[in-house]
């Protein structure tokens, strides 16, 4: 299983077989116009990764690989 990831401008793109496919597609993502743009495309991209590669969150499992933006004011906590 490979996936090429690639730098952009405004995000990253992934190139790889998605949804058990056998052919090469993209999946694009984009930085969004707001403060934490850079921080929420990396996030993304990372939930991507490991959704590629067959890594969930799950509240069964004694461990888990949480991916989180920490702010010191707020903390801000999506699973995936």
């Amino acid at each position: 299983m490979k996936l090429v990831i690639e730098a952009s401008q405004n995000g990253y793109i992934l190139a790889g077989k998605f949804n058990d496919s056998d052919l090469i597609s993209k999946i694009v993502i984009e930085e969004k116009d707001t403060n934490d743009s850079e921080l929420i495309a990396m996030q993304d991209l990372l939930f991507a990764i490991k959704e590629y590669f067959g890594v969930y969150y799950s509240k069964h499992n004694a461990k888990n690989l949480v991916i989180e933006i920490e702010d010191k004011n707020e903390k801000i906590q999506n699973k995936s």
